[in-house]
């Protein structure tokens, strides 16, 4: 049954096949081609390749508190996989219960991080090592989020049919949320990822759908004519500058200001997964074909860089001192292939 669950995940992240990997040009449309993302030619920063993998791993997701202390969740077929990286060095961690290949992280410090996964795994890591937390459900989880270890909400579905999943995780149980039909009117059946700032916390999916936390009920919210498409991840530096991004054959890319998500479907641009935002006014990006880039908020422009490979970009995450993290890979059953970027300022 993993690798039947694992197959469903190369939907939600678009990932790209060895021939159009082989197939497909470097170059992408519309930006400088310099590297730096702010279109002056001036090169400053560059991306390279961070993990060195010895196994067929994919990777997935990626999160961190710091420079020396990030994380890495991905896996194969049979078994969710960890890699930390401590400033110096990476390790491949033990000790990781025995779930499917892991989508996602986020925690609140280096022993308190939660990572979740295809068969409803989701996984906890504490000062103690890693334990395993029963979700109550085997469908895939695709995103984790909270705003405190106390107050966790987790995200998931089967993308081909029944009800979105979301959970809430108070740090002893986990609770079932169930969305109202009137709260999902395109009827997405999964939920992509989840994200808050301040008192704002949205959820995004399947075929357009944003939701927002009000109060005790999750509020469906529209994004305009172009929010047609699925919305696969979103991050933001305010609670009035905030990008999701998604698409599957062409790109979406929403905002919101602080009262209303505006969408656009930018032309020519294949699907966006990963959202990362570090200033306000611009949000790093990543999707299929080893995109990667800048988007300028007010201007509605990708300025494109070289990330040096062909695998699809599925998450990003930066350190807070210059340094932004991009994985991917692709995800066929028997065949997992793995990515890690580093782009720094040079």
């Amino acid at each position: 049954m993993i690798g039947s669950r694992a197959s469903r995940f190369v939907f939600p992240c678009a990932v790209l096949s060895s021939a159009l990997a082989l197939c497909a040009c470097p170059g992408q449309p519309g930006g400088d081609g310099d590297g730096d993302g702010d279109g002056d030619g001036d090169g400053d920063a560059v991306w390279s390749e961070t993990l060195d993998l010895n196994e067929n791993l994919s990777l997935s997701g990626v999160w961190g508190t710091g420079p020396d202390d990030v994380f890495i969740v991905g896996g194969d077929d049979s078994q969710g996989t960890v890699h930390h990286y401590d400033g110096s060095d990476w390790e491949k961690l033990s000790g990781i219960p025995d779930v499917g290949l892991l989508v996602w992280a986020y925690g609140f410090g280096p022993d308190d991080v939660y990572a979740v996964g295809v068969g409803g795994g989701i996984v906890h890591k504490t000062a103690n090592g890693w334990e395993e937390i029963d979700s109550g459900t085997d469908l895939d989880l695709w995103g984790v989020w909270g705003a405190a270890t106390d107050d966790v909400w987790i995200v998931g579905g089967d993308v081909d049919a029944g009800d979105p999943v979301l959970l809430h995780w108070d740090g002893s149980t986990i609770t079932p949320v169930v969305i109202p039909a009137e709260q999902n009117p395109p009827g997405a059946h999964a939920l992509f990822k989840v994200w808050g700032i301040g008192d704002k916390v949205f959820a995004v999916g399947q075929y357009g759908v944003i939701l927002e936390k009000q109060g005790d009920d999750w509020i469906w919210l529209d994004a305009g004519g172009e929010a047609d498409d699925d919305f696969v991840s979103l991050w933001g530096t305010s609670e009035s500058n905030i990008v999701a991004v998604g698409g599957r054959g062409n790109a979406r890319i929403a905002h919101y200001d602080g009262s209303t998500w505006t969408t656009i479907a930018p032309s020519g641009v294949s699907g966006l997964n990963a959202s990362y935002m570090d200033q306000d006014g611009y949000a790093h990006i990543g999707g299929t074909f080893g995109i990667v880039g800048t988007f300028d908020v007010a201007a509605e422009e990708i300025s494109y860089e070289d990330g040096g490979t062909m695998f699809d970009i599925h998450a990003m995450w930066g350190d807070g001192e210059g340094r932004v993290y991009a994985v991917g890979g692709s995800f066929y059953p028997a065949n997992h292939r793995g990515v890690a970027l580093v782009r720094e300022e040079r």
